[in-house]
């Protein structure tokens, strides 16, 4: 498809050094700020990362998830809790416990504290999921 072919293109030639920094960067913050509001509400849970991918999965334990069998020990329900009350928040992210979250280029300014204040919600959302 032509049309495909040439959005792609176009993408690729703007993806500079400045957007993969800025895309690192705020995923460092999101990572960071999820975590911190999941620790703040006593939720277990482990955050991995590769390069501004990255996933948190509800584990007790210290663990790597490192494959299917281990993602599938984790407690879904309450990624499905801490799901539901970012998107009641406006907050649009992977909607399975499975899947990864990818960083916009975009995603900056007050996008982004819409994000970082849904947070602690979410966190409470998922702390009252009975384990």
């Amino acid at each position: 498809n032509p049309v495909a072919v040439a959005a792609g293109l176009a993408t690729l030639r703007n993806c500079t050094d400045e957007v993969y920094a800025h895309c690192d960067e705020v995923a460092a913050v999101l990572r960071g700020a999820a975590s911190a509001a999941l620790f703040a509400a006593g939720v277990p849970h482990r955050v991995q990362q590769a390069g501004s991918m990255f996933s948190i999965f509800f584990v007790a334990d210290e663990r790597q998830v490192r494959d299917y069998d281990d993602a599938r020990t984790q407690d879904a329900a309450r990624y499905t809790a801490f799901f539901h009350a970012l998107l009641a928040r406006g907050v649009y992210l992977p909607p399975s416990a499975f899947e990864a979250w990818f960083v916009s280029a975009a995603l900056s300014g007050e996008a982004l504290d819409r994000v970082l204040s849904a947070f602690p919600a979410a966190a409470r959302a998922a702390a009252e999921v009975a384990a």
